[in-house]
């Protein structure tokens, strides 16, 4: 079998994905079996490559810290012999006028040139990285993952999409209604009234049914998820009611950087609150009352597209 890019694949052989977002860095190292692929191994970092980039220009702080977590990466890669390596960059370098000369630094580094995927193909491959571990379809879902510089919406009725959606708000790039790290009622209202505009248009273009199953994935539902679950609200997923509470718990806290709650990861304690807003605005312009988390996202989207080409050929 050969994958979308060319590359053998055999019963055995391994695989790598890497997505450069806009806040984190995954990597998704696979072993293919008979039957489909099993991770070997996954990893996160935290980069923040759209820091400051407001204006179009990657910073150069930003590509350094990115290409040191990419040398990390490389060292990982290394223990795994010669492995066949797919990069995707989304809301990270689209639009960015210099993501060619940062994509040059990556190749020279890695061997492979970044795939800048549009926001609609991005949907699609967290769409069949969430899907890729369902059992069952229902009679729809929507598949949702909020970003550092976008949230992709992506719905579907069996494990290919149908209808897809890239919305400009992401929790990084929203850090621009808490100006300086201030924390109030004001600017998390700020925050929540753009993203909820965003999404009401999404939605309405989208055209998704009322009773459908909503999973959410990525880093900001996982963390809110996290401390909902360490509150003690319920095991598992989001509620809108206990949503509502945990906003009104942030009102506690007057700097981003002061954020604290039990079950919150350090690193993501300067965008919790925006990812909050964003998250909420979410669960009102679909006016759902509970949604599913699931761990799996774009990388495991990589995979799953090399997977699909590879057994079709």
């Amino acid at each position: 079998m050969k994958t979308d890019r060319g590359v053998n694949l055999t019963t055995g052989s391994t695989i790598a994905a890497i997505d450069m977002g806009s806040n984190s860095f995954h990597i998704l190292i696979a072993e293919m079996t008979h039957s489909h692929w099993q991770p070997c191994y996954v990893a996160e970092r935290k980069v923040q490559l759209a820091a400051g980039s407001e204006g179009g220009v990657l910073q150069l702080a930003s590509q350094e810290r990115a290409l040191q977590c990419l040398q990390e990466f490389k060292q990982i890669l290394s223990r795994y012999g010669a492995v066949p390596i797919h990069i995707v960059a989304t809301a990270s370098l689209r639009g960015m006028r210099n993501a060619g000369e940062f994509c040059e630094q990556v190749q020279c580094l890695l061997g492979v040139t970044p795939e800048i995927v549009s926001g609609e193909e991005e949907a699609e491959l967290v769409y069949l990285g969430v899907c890729s571990e369902m059992a069952s379809f229902s009679a729809g879902q929507l598949v949702v993952d909020i970003g550092g510089g976008s949230t992709e919406l992506a719905f579907g009725e069996t494990e290919s999409m149908l209808r897809g959606r890239s919305v400009a708000v992401g929790c990084l790039s929203y850090l621009r209604y808490f100006p300086e790290g201030r924390l109030t009622k004001l600017d998390f209202d700020a925050a929540y009234g753009a993203a909820r505009r965003e999404f009401d248009r999404a939605v309405a273009e989208l055209a998704v049914p009322p009773l459908m199953r909503v999973v959410g994935c990525s880093g900001t539902l996982l963390a809110v998820e996290q401390v909902l679950v360490a509150q003690g609200k319920h095991c598992a997923g989001i509620y809108r009611a206990d949503l509502r509470r945990l906003v009104r718990d942030l009102q506690g806290f007057s700097h981003l950087d002061s954020v604290i709650f039990v079950g919150l990861p350090e690193d993501r304690q300067s965008i919790f609150a925006s990812g909050l807003a964003i998250v909420l605005a979410l669960f009102d312009a679909l006016n759902i009352e509970q949604m599913t988390v699931s761990e799996r996202g774009l990388r495991e989207g990589i995979l799953e597209r090399c997977y699909l080409a590879a057994r079709a050929d």
